[in-house]
């Protein structure tokens, strides 16, 4: 990977940290999450008149994001609703790319050198120090813990299908304002059926605050997808959740979450793993 391109999915880390941040210190986490992509879906469908169409072979993996994608924003809303954000983001976020390293065993049939190995142990190390904190209160938090790692299962599924998606589209801003503005209808249907249309409109008068987050969001995941077609997909996706030290800052001081230093150190230590897998990649 060449290094203007881990500037900018560094970059990508930084502002997906931020916009989560955002969801989490909503009240309806399901609610501030269908606002975010909504926005982000009317910000994409002008952009629908300039940037023609992605190719052909590129649109099943794009429909697969979709359907992902919604899967994750449920599995999202639930973890931020059991679990503290220097909890809940960490986990989901530092397990996906390990999820994406298997599946390349699993499905290329890859195998896994001794740096692969070592960096899987070490994230399973840093969800254990997550965990370890007495029988009682692991029982009390197994609900954030299990969405958590529900929600990286959905975060490496999309990665795949969009890495190998936006490669095939020849074309990644046409892939990306599609996506966006396919992307937020399931999860609007889906929250209109969970919470009723008039929690979905009363959510209006925040316009301001979504926008500003679903900006942060496309651009985010806009230079993601770029990168992918530019660098290997595991490396990529290492590299970008560096993003778990920014949430687990955000976490103990801006939230005042509890256990913030053993959160903190739990997720250098899947920091630290994940590296491991960019180095590699190098």
């Amino acid at each position: 990977m060449e290094l203007s391109v881990a500037l900018i999915v560094l970059v990508a880390a930084l502002l997906h940290a931020t916009w989560n941040a955002m969801v989490k210190s909503g009240k309806d986490h399901l609610l501030s999450i269908t606002g975010l992509n909504l926005a982000a879906g009317l910000i994409a469908l002008p952009l629908l008149l300039f940037v023609g169409l992605p190719e052909v072979d590129s649109w099943p993996y794009l429909f697969a994001s979709v359907v992902l994608h919604s899967m994750y924003y449920v599995a999202l809303s639930a973890a931020y609703k059991y679990g503290d954000f220097s909890q809940a983001y960490p986990v989901a976020r530092g397990t996906a790319p390990v999820l994406v390293t298997l599946w390349g065993v699993l499905v290329l049939n890859e195998m896994l050198n001794g740096i692969e190995v070592v960096s899987l142990i070490g994230v399973l190390t840093g969800i254990l120090i997550f965990a370890t904190k007495g029988f009682r209160r692991v029982m009390q938090d197994h609900q954030a813990l299990v969405s958590a790692l529900v929600t990286s299962m959905f975060i490496g599924g999309y990665t795949i299908a969009d890495g190998i998606g936006g490669r095939l589209s020849e074309n990644v801003p046409a892939y990306m304002v599609w996506l966006s503005v396919l992307d937020c209808i399931p999860i609007l249907l889906y929250t209109i059926f969970k919470r009723g249309i008039a929690e979905v409109i009363s959510i209006g008068h925040k316009w301001k605050i979504f926008l500003l987050g679903a900006s942060l969001a496309l651009a985010s995941y806009s230079l993601v997808v770029w990168s992918m077609t530019q660098a290997p997909i595991p490396l990529v996706s290492a590299v970008r959740e560096t993003s778990i030290i920014i949430a687990a800052l955000i976490g103990a001081f801006y939230f005042k979450e509890p256990s913030g230093k053993r959160r903190i150190m739990a997720s250098i230590v899947i920091f630290c793993s994940i590296a491991l897998l960019a180095v590699d990649g190098f």
